[in-house]
């Protein structure tokens, strides 16, 4: 096939058309690399190599703008790039954003494990849970939460802001209990937070 019309579309993207029909649109910059231009002939073989490098580029420039919204992990930006290029070059993509230091699952997870522990306030089995939905793997993830050091009055702080009001009754404190248990904290100590918030109540 040769190429038979090379021209701008919008800024430093242009189409090309092979035998006068559709081919690509494709930065300038790889037009450059594969030295393109009208008159050539183009093989199956070079197709699929301007193809993959402008997907690349394509796929490296929005991996640069996601990560720059907000931090991502390996697994969610993979999954994010893989929705418009091939899934190994996401990979491949990715493994050059953890090269630039721009991609990293450890500080990642750390970030996560202190903003669901500190600020959501949920235990460790459901911050484990969360985490894995977010692609951290376990081994990860269980790093991360043991650096996180909760106020050791967390549930009797969590009870007195949301659910003292519930407490008084056999009704109230089982869904008191039920809550606290549904936010992954370890049931004895739901039950002695639960006894000890009780307790206050019925001194006062």
């Amino acid at each position: 096939m040769v190429i038979t019309d090379i021209f701008k579309k919008q800024g430093t993207r242009y189409q090309i058309e092979l035998d006068g029909a559709y081919w690509t649109i494709i930065d300038v910059e790889i037009i450059a690399d594969f030295h393109l231009k009208k008159g050539m002939e183009v093989t199956e073989e070079m197709q699929e190599k301007v193809q993959r490098a402008a997907d690349y580029r394509r796929g490296k420039e929005r991996a640069l703008y996601l990560l720059g919204y907000r931090d991502h992990c390996r697994k969610d930006l993979v999954d994010k790039l893989s929705k418009n290029i091939d899934r190994d070059l996401a990979e491949e993509i990715a493994d050059k954003m953890e090269e630039l230091g721009f991609l990293d699952d450890r500080k990642y997870a750390e970030k996560l494990a202190r903003h669901l522990i500190l600020v959501k306030k949920r235990g460790e089995r459901r911050a484990l849970q969360e985490m894995a939905l977010k692609g951290i793997d376990r081994e990860t993830a269980v790093e991360a939460i043991s650096l996180v050091e909760p106020d050791e009055n967390l549930l009797q702080q969590l009870i007195e802001r949301k659910y003292l009001r519930y407490l008084g009754d056999e009704k109230g404190r089982n869904k008191v209990i039920a809550a606290l248990m549904r936010l992954g904290h370890d049931y004895g100590d739901v039950i002695q937070a639960v006894d000890e918030a009780e307790a206050s109540l019925k001194e006062e």
